[in-house]
């Protein structure tokens, strides 16, 4: 890829990626053109396609880098240790909809059309479902989430959650009231705790 004067070829990198998201999120896969995110990156097109082949191989880079930074943002400092802690700290945060909603309502919506983005977006979707399934897992290893859940069907469940709330993200809903928002998350992560 073109460097940009100044910049290291990972800051050149998040750039693009930045640029391409805002523009996919804006006009959707099909209507976002490369020329427009190699302005907004402010790069050359040819520069684009030197790194990325196809619009669906950019697309499929902002997905991973999307995902890459939510797995971050779940595993961060400052969050409890305990696998259901994580979880309600994620939950609470589920009525606000991810960062990136509008982006992932539309990588949803053109895996409907385009069979190489439903393999990006099947990819990182079970990619996230065994992750939770092995948190489960981890939780039930340590006593502290019950035995009787099954953590496949529990990590199916979170990925129904998540994915609602990128649709009602994508819709424009407005949040719940915060803590009565808190207190039902609660309440549900506290229905798998091992009790002591």
């Amino acid at each position: 890829m073109g460097r940009v004067a100044g910049l290291s070829p990972e800051e050149t990198r998040q750039r693009v990626l930045d640029a391409a998201a805002e523009v996919f999120a804006e006009h959707g896969f099909e209507g976002a053109r490369i020329a427009q995110i190699a302005a907004a990156a402010g790069l050359s097109v040819g520069s684009i396609y030197n790194h990325y082949p196809s619009k669906a191989e950019l697309l499929a880079a902002v997905v991973e880098r999307h995902s890459a930074e939510d797995l971050a943002r779940l595993l961060g400092d400052g969050q409890p240790a305990g696998v259901l802690d994580l979880l309600a700290a994620r939950g609470r945060k589920l009525d606000q909809g991810p960062p990136a909603a509008l982006l992932l309502a539309e990588v949803i919506l053109t895996a409907r059309r385009d069979p190489e983005v439903a393999q990006i977006l099947l990819r990182e979707v079970v990619g996230r479902e065994e992750l939770m399934g092995d948190f489960v897992r981890l939780g039930q290893a340590a006593g502290e989430v019950t035995a009787d859940v099954d953590p496949t069907a529990m990590a199916r469940f979170a990925l129904m959650l998540g994915l609602g709330s990128v649709m009602v993200r994508a819709l424009g809903l407005p949040s719940t009231d915060p803590q009565a928002w808190s207190r039902l998350i609660d309440r549900l992560v506290d229905g798998f705790r091992e009790p002591r």
